[in-house]
Order: structure tokens, then sequence, then C-alpha cells
């Protein structure tokens, strides 16, 4: 009935709080668990060796030898999402967790008996890795039904770990024409949602780690990722058959291409000040005789 995806990396000291969120789903259907290993050089392959051992039946794994991501391979439109056999697909990276065991079949109770809703999420609360704080998600307050329309217009509101989809393999076909754009839930989200509703359940069921990992970790740089943004939500716009949705992302598309420069002007002029600052030039008159005897020696 539903594939579970879970993406790993590197995700030794959190993973095993994630597979025993998904090892405790209580369901009265099947589910399996596709765990993708991107060649970690910590022990997460070991950890997932374990479970694998004692839940059989429910892990499907793949452990890569060399980093696919670093090669631009789309994980989850290239290795994940084509290999998923169930009718619905729900979503937890290796650095989140999933806290409700009957999570699982609670969406897939709605799903079931609403047949025009393609997604269906809840809130989760945020845990602050570096601090330890935990409180409940600070994403836009959204009702319990909303369309592709609101999610276009407001960005994304749907935290990865919540989400489920209803299979639809003309959206793996859709995914592949924008190919790897380092920007995977949103996409999904837009593109499910041309298909059906979108349902918001009350329960708090998972986690999200914030402080880790490559858009909220201590090495995530905000511009470049809000440069990927843009151009993930770009190709995204020209596949969208739903032309009121395509003119609702472009605007956002705008709005963020005016933040990016505005944050590029404001760089630019401080650099600009500090090359023409007095302690600059003092500066480069004391390095000048250092830099001098560099290139006597070769640069050496």
């Amino acid at each position: 009935m539903v594939s579970i995806v879970c993406d790993v990396y590197n995700h030794e000291p959190y993973l095993r709080d994630c597979l025993e969120g998904l090892v405790m789903q209580k369901t009265d259907f099947l589910f399996e668990i596709l765990i993708h290993d991107d060649a970690s050089t910590d022990k997460s392959a070991e950890i997932i060796r374990e479970y694998m051992n004692k839940y059989p039946s429910l892990f499907k794994p793949i452990f890569q030898k060399e980093n696919q991501y670093s090669k631009g391979v789309g994980i989850w439109c290239e290795i994940q999402f084509p290999r998923a056999r169930g009718r619905y697909i729900a979503i937890c990276e290796g650095d989140d967790y999933w806290t409700d065991p009957l999570k699982l079949q609670k969406q897939v109770d709605f799903m079931e008996a609403h047949p025009d809703f393609s997604v269906c999420f809840h809130p989760v609360m945020v845990l602050n890795q570096p601090t330890g704080e935990i409180a409940p998600d600070t994403l836009k307050d959204v009702p319990s039904e909303s369309t592709i329309y609101e999610l276009a217009e407001y960005s994304n509101y749907i935290h990865t770990p919540s989400v489920m989809y209803r299979y639809n393999p003309m959206v793996t076909d859709k995914f592949a024409r924008i190919g790897c754009v380092g920007v995977g839930d949103y996409l999904y989200h837009i593109l499910y949602a041309e298909h059906g509703k979108i349902k918001k359940l009350p329960d708090y069921m998972a986690v999200y780690r914030q402080g880790v990992g490559i858009w909220t970790g201590p090495n995530s740089d905000g511009n470049d990722n809000l440069f990927k943004w843009i151009i993930a939500c770009a190709k995204l716009s020209s596949v969208l058959d739903d032309k009121r949705a395509q003119r609702l992302l472009e605007k956002q598309i705008v709005h963020d291409k005016n933040e990016l420069m505005s944050e590029w002007k404001y760089y630019e002029k401080q650099y600009n000040q500090v090359l023409s600052s007095k302690t600059y030039r003092i500066g480069k008159k004391i390095l000048k005789p250092f830099n001098f005897l560099k290139r006597i020696l070769g640069g050496k």
C-alpha cells in the first residue's frame, strides 16, 4: 500500500531515530522501506544492515559505492520513486523521524476515503539540533484543505517527513524532464497537486531536524540555496500544465530574484566600502614587499 522513501548520507548520529519511527508503524496494510545509502563514509550502512537483519521483509536497500548526488544524479526521480510499488509514497530522510505509530494508517485512511486528494501532510515539530530546542513548526498557517494555487503562491508549507503522495507515474515522467536541480520536495508537492487537492491533518506526527544537512546545516549558504531554489522553480514552471499555477509560481520567482539581487547589491556595497577604506590601502602598502618576495621565490 505504501512505499517509504528514505535517503541516507552520513546520518549515523540520527539514523536510529529515523528507522525506529519507520518500523514502529502499525498498519492494516503492507508497506515497504526503500532505503538508499549514498556511499556514506560513517557507520550509516552498518546501522541499515542491522535493521535489515531485524526486519528483512520491510527493507529494500541500495548501497552506493560512489556518491550519486555529487554526480548530479536525481536520487528520487532516477533511483527511488521508479522502484516504488506502493499506491502511496511517504518520505522520511535519514536525519528526520516519525513520532506517531499510526501516522501511515491515518494518512492512508484519509486518502482512501477521498480520491480527489493527491497530497496529504501534517504539522511537525522542529528540532534545533545545535541547541536541542524543539518547538512546533513555524511554516505558514494553512487551512486543512488547500490546492496547487496556494502552494504556488505562498511557497513551501509542507515539511518533507510529513508528506504522502498518491502515486502517479505521470508525475515521475514530468520530473524526469526537469532533471536534478538540488530541490526535490517542493517540486513534487506542486506536480502532485496538479492531480488533486492537498489535505492537512491536525496531528503532529514527525520531527524535522534543523541545523543539519544541505539546507539548514552549518555549511549551508543562504544565497546559494536561494539561487538553486529560483532555478528549480523556473524549471518546474516550464513543465506545468495548469496555467494559473504557472503564473503564480512565476510571480514567486520574480520576488525571489529581487530578494537575491537586493542581497547582492548589499554585499557589493560592503565590498566597495572595504576597497576604498584607509585600512585597506595601508594594508596593501604593507603587503606589497611580501608579494614581491613571493614572485621572486616562484610563489613558494
